[in-house]
């Protein structure tokens, strides 16, 4: 059989297709999330394993508003969040409508997207099948990645790692997520993906989730079979992203991002390190994603919104922004990781990502770091998907992984 590629212009040419072809959103919004039945935790969810499906529908997911051409469904499964409380999401999977005819079963991908955002409204889930009316989010722009990994005849899995209460940047919510989508995946009959090898992938926000998974994989869900991991634009450090952000035209997405924390993390009472101006952009952007919060205050400061000097730095949030970084956590990835990167990031410091590389290096992690001169953050996601897709390719077929770890630690 002749494998699928998709080649830089082929994924762009989607990419333009799709948005040009995009009819105006006419039809009624789908409900939200948590206004959707089929959210609901049930009353006896301690009952169920973690990653155990408790309930399943048949979707029709879109590549913006182009049908994708893959059997698709929605699966509530059992997760738990950042303390262990048994908590739900989603994972939307899909499945190729075309027969696979390589060797072995037919692979398995979890893609997670840039879900940045604190409203369920910036979920994969709802934004595969809302299409336009679910608004403009990193879900719904990377939606082409989803396709260009279904072109290569794998089953694609993309799950609501925030979960239901958005918990946008908590690493251990993510993680969990993740690997529980991916045994719920597997354990899904009519999906046919019992025996599938696995691989995760996810740029910018959705590599923070699949960075974190990847490192929680080896003790929390071992049974599953890792065979690659792909990073893009790898948020490393959260505080470092803090200031990355910090001042530039992306600056109002800080107090968007604090809902997170503040949801997860009731004790720190982030609210207090807020001055009014900061309280009121927290008031507004509760239920914000980050297309949304950007234009609300481009070039916003930290120091614009702290109650007092140096925020950041009070033992609690700094131990909190600690705790769900990469590169702080323990655990090293049991499979073969791929990170690309420009240069020159101005939202997720590179210096950052390669620490998080070097950890695994040193862990005895195979490690291939793809970094280009040219391009910023946004234009990465898209030029280095070739190479991500490519990598997963060749871990699928059982290829030696290639590695550079030579030039990260000396």
């Amino acid at each position: 059989m002749r494998k699928t590629v998709i080649s830089l212009c082929e994924l762009l040419a989607v990419l333009i297709a799709v948005a040009l072809l995009a009819p105006a959103a006419t039809a009624e919004p789908l409900p939200l999330p948590e206004d959707d039945p089929f959210f609901a935790a049930p009353a006896d969810l301690a009952s169920y394993e973690p990653g155990q499906v408790i309930a399943s529908r048949r979707v029709q997911v879109k590549a913006y508003e182009l049908p994708v051409p893959a059997t698709a469904w929605q699966l509530l499964y059992r997760t738990s969040d950042r303390t262990g409380t048994p908590t739900v999401t989603v994972t939307t999977v899909m499945v190729p409508t075309s027969r696979w005819t390589g060797a072995g079963p037919r692979p398995l991908v979890s893609y997670q997207t840039a879900e940045d955002g604190v409203s369920t409204r910036c979920a994969p889930s709802y934004a595969l099948t809302a299409g336009a009316s679910g608004g403009f989010t990193g879900s719904y722009t990377e939606a082409p990645m989803i396709v260009a990994a279904l072109a290569q005849g794998w089953a694609v899995a993309a799950p609501d790692y925030e979960g239901m209460e958005s918990q946008f940047l908590v690493a251990d919510v993510a993680a969990k997520a993740v690997l529980d989508g991916l045994r719920a995946a597997r354990q899904f009959a009519a999906a046919g993906l019992q025996d599938s090898p696995v691989a995760i992938w996810g740029y910018s926000g959705g590599a923070f989730a699949t960075a974190n998974a990847a490192q929680l994989q080896g003790s929390y869900a071992p049974e599953l079979p890792m065979r690659g991991v792909a990073l893009g634009g790898l948020l490393g450090d959260v505080r470092a992203t803090i200031d990355a952000f910090d001042g530039s035209i992306a600056g109002g997405a800080i107090p968007m991002g604090m809902h997170g924390f503040d949801r997860a993390y009731p004790e720190v009472g982030i609210q207090q390190y807020l001055n009014p101006l900061g309280q009121r952009l927290f008031a507004t952007m509760k239920d914000d994603c980050l297309f949304d919060a950007v234009p609300r205050r481009p070039f916003l400061r930290m120091q614009d919104i702290e109650s007092i000097p140096n925020a950041l730095d009070t033992p609690a949030v700094a131990a909190m922004l600690r705790e769900n970084s990469p590169r702080h956590r323990s655990g090293m990835p049991t499979a073969p990781v791929y990170e690309y990167h420009t240069l020159l990031d101005e939202f997720a410091p590179i210096g950052p990502a390669r620490d998080t590389l070097r950890n695994y290096c040193r862990g005895s992690v195979a490690v291939q770091h793809d970094v280009k001169l040219l391009g910023e953050h946004l234009t990465e996601i898209v030029l280095g998907a070739p190479g991500a897709i490519g990598y997963l390719r060749a871990r699928f077929a059982g290829k030696p992984a290639p590695n550079n770890c030579s030039g990260l630690v000396r």
